[in-house]
């Protein structure tokens, strides 16, 4: 089996070197003049712009819009720098009552919106009112809110919320997900739902926005009286490239000062390059195969064309027994990654959960094809795969993947010759992301790459998995990650949504990530090394999260951008909108570019996600 996907991959490898090439740059780094007449601006490349349908902070499920939502406002309460603990935000303290049912939030009294009015609890209230009543808003945050009975604002700084089930969330509020609004600017909106960002609006962040190009570019402009401390620079802009190798280009002309997501190659060149500094630590962001387990509506009236083997569990852990996770790990991201267990990290803790002895299932062929064999699907047609025993059709799966993203390509020639082995067929299908996205919604597909980006909260990552995430209608949604459902599942759910102590609550979170690895409605591959670099002839500061070893980008939080600091009229340039040149050290980079990541350009499931997940 491994030798039979070497070929394959050395072959996938030769064509994407011949199609990218050998990376050489001869260009100087950029001492590119700053914008504006002096203006200091932080330029981060990124890609998948084009991905991002709107800008409403209180509807976005892509990580780009979460980064953006973090620059422009202040939760209620964050996630820490430290380790992802809940911390101060616009809410200084809270405590509960004895019974859990009466939460109170006290607010700083010097928080105010970047149009100098002051941040109330009469905004806060305002805000979780809209979220209980809002359908789109509500199909989002209804995990939370849906359990208020009544918020009111004691006073300007006093925020009561009172609950009908004691809730392990109020410890928190959703953190980044929920950004509370100015009630003096959104109580005129006639449809806060369809909400999709203006310029200059009050936010109560570092950044308000001063430009959005749709595909292109967002630029955000400093709040100079942010009443947490301004940046120290005067502008934000994440500028979109079509591919990792434009964005590393971008980086050695000075064009751009912070770039994420390289694959290993670029990032083991960018290591020795004068300068430019690369950073590297444990990320949240996933790569897995999402199993169609039987598009349906919570009445059970079936939709889509998926295979109705997948259905059964039994097929999705013979496949998931022929995908050898250590091997794409060392092939596709270079050992810059930890094979994948579930939908939460390692980097949260004893959150995340890790099979041992016997649940553990492992790169087996035979246990694979026993497993079949035992579940009745011992019958092969005239071409040798099996057959399911109840719809009499071959076992001949779509495998479909982003054709802009070439690990995906080569993880998928493994994936293709290791399920061969268990006389099933992938149909693999290159596919541009939004079509892919639009048929898996639909439930118009068999296995589908994906990419998910976990916060510190399980339950928002792991309640698209529930009954009540599929759809009451007929329709494409993105609400539900496989269109599974598990009364068992709900149960364990519903319990730890109500636990309120820490360490129990955990031990349930722990037995979900357990059903849902023995059910497989997905296939969780790795969970990728966070791979940055940086122009540090121009900045410096950047800090990361966790604190410790973490990452500048895709934070739960600002802390990285917050705490950027330009060397003396370094400023850059966004892309398009002219530049001079400088003279700096020239310098070379190469090496076969082998797999490239993105380095935010992706999607999958959710209302577009809560903010820490979609790509």
């Amino acid at each position: 089996m491994a030798e039979k996907a070497q070929r394959s991959f050395l072959k996938r490898a030769a064509a994407v070197s011949v199609a990218g090439g050998v990376v050489l740059s001869l260009a100087p780094m950029s001492g590119a003049v700053a914008q504006g007449g002096g203006k200091d601006t932080l330029i981060v490349g990124t890609s998948g712009l084009s991905n991002i349908p709107h800008l409403n902070p209180l509807d976005s499920g892509w990580l780009l819009q979460g980064e953006i939502n973090n620059l422009m406002y202040t939760p209620m309460i964050r996630w820490s720098q430290e380790d992802f603990s809940p911390a101060p935000g616009i809410a200084q303290e809270w405590e509960s009552s004895e019974d859990g049912l009466t939460w109170t939030y006290r607010l700083n009294p010097d928080a105010t919106w970047s149009d100098g009015e002051p941040i109330t609890a009469e905004d806060a209230k305002f805000t979780y009112d809209l979220l209980r009543e809002d359908p789109v808003l509500n199909s989002r945050h209804g995990d939370l809110v849906d359990n208020f009975t009544d918020v009111r604002a004691e006073d300007d700084h006093t925020l009561v919320i009172e609950i009908e089930e004691p809730s392990a969330m109020m410890n928190h509020l959703k953190g980044v997900s929920i950004m509370i609004m100015p009630e003096h600017v959104w109580g005129g909106l006639d449809d806060p739902g369809a909400y999709a960002g203006e310029p200059d609006q009050p936010t109560s962040g570092p950044f308000r926005l001063s430009e959005h190009r749709e595909g292109e570019r967002i630029t955000l402009a400093a709040n100079e009286d942010y009443w947490e401390g301004p940046v120290d620079y005067d502008e934000f802009v994440l500028q979109d490239y079509q591919t990792p190798e434009a964005m590393v280009q971008a980086l050695q002309a000075g064009e751009v000062d912070l770039v994420g997501g390289l694959n290993p190659q670029q990032y083991e060149a960018l290591e020795s390059r004068e300068g430019i500094t690369t950073s590297t630590g444990p990320g949240r962001r996933m790569q897995s195969l999402t199993f169609n387990a039987g598009a349906r509506t919570q009445g059970g009236e079936e939709f889509g064309d998926g295979h109705p083997a997948l259905q059964d569990p039994d097929v999705r852990r013979a496949i998931a027994h022929a995908v050898d996770k250590e091997r794409i790990v060392e092939v596709a991201t270079g050992g810059f990654a930890l094979p994948g267990v579930s939908y939460v990290p390692p980097i949260f803790g004893d959150l995340s959960w890790e099979p041992t002895g016997d649940d553990l299932i492992d790169a087996d062929i035979e246990a694979g094809n026993r497993l079949l064999d035992e579940a009745g699907y011992d019958e092969r047609d005239s071409a040798g795969l099996r057959v399911d025993p109840e719809s009499g059709r071959p076992l001949e799966f779509r495998l479909f993947y982003h054709s802009d993203r070439p690990s995906y390509a080569i993880i998928q020639d493994f994936l293709v010759d290791w399920v061969a082995e268990l006389d099933i067929r992938l149909d693999a299908i290159a596919m541009d992301t939004t079509p892919l996205n639009e048929e898996q919604e639909a439930g118009n597909f068999d296995i589908a790459f994906g990419t998910w980006n976990s916060g510190p909260e399980p339950s928002e990552t792991l309640a698209y998995h529930t009954c009540a995430r599929l759809p009451e209608d007929a329709e494409p949604t993105d609400l539900t990650f496989a269109f599974y459902c598990d009364e068992e599942y709900d149960a364990l759910f519903e319990r730890q949504t109500a636990e309120t102590d820490l360490d129990t609550r955990a031990g349930i979170l722990r037995d979900m990530q357990q059903l849902l690895y023995q059910d497989a409605p997905a296939i969780v591959l790795y969970y990728e090394n966070q791979l940055e670099a940086y122009n540090s002839e121009r900045w410096s500061g950047f800090e990361t999260q966790p604190a410790a070893e973490g990452m500048i980008r895709e934070q739960q939080g600002a802390f990285g951008y917050r705490s950027a600091t330009p060397a003396d009229g370094a400023g850059g340039q966004a892309a398009g909108s002219g530049s001079d040149s400088g003279s700096a050290l020239p310098w070379v980079i190469g090496g076969l570019v082998l797999v490239a990541v993105a380095g935010g350009g992706f999607a999958w499931m959710q209302r577009r996600k809560t903010a820490d997940d979609r790509e």
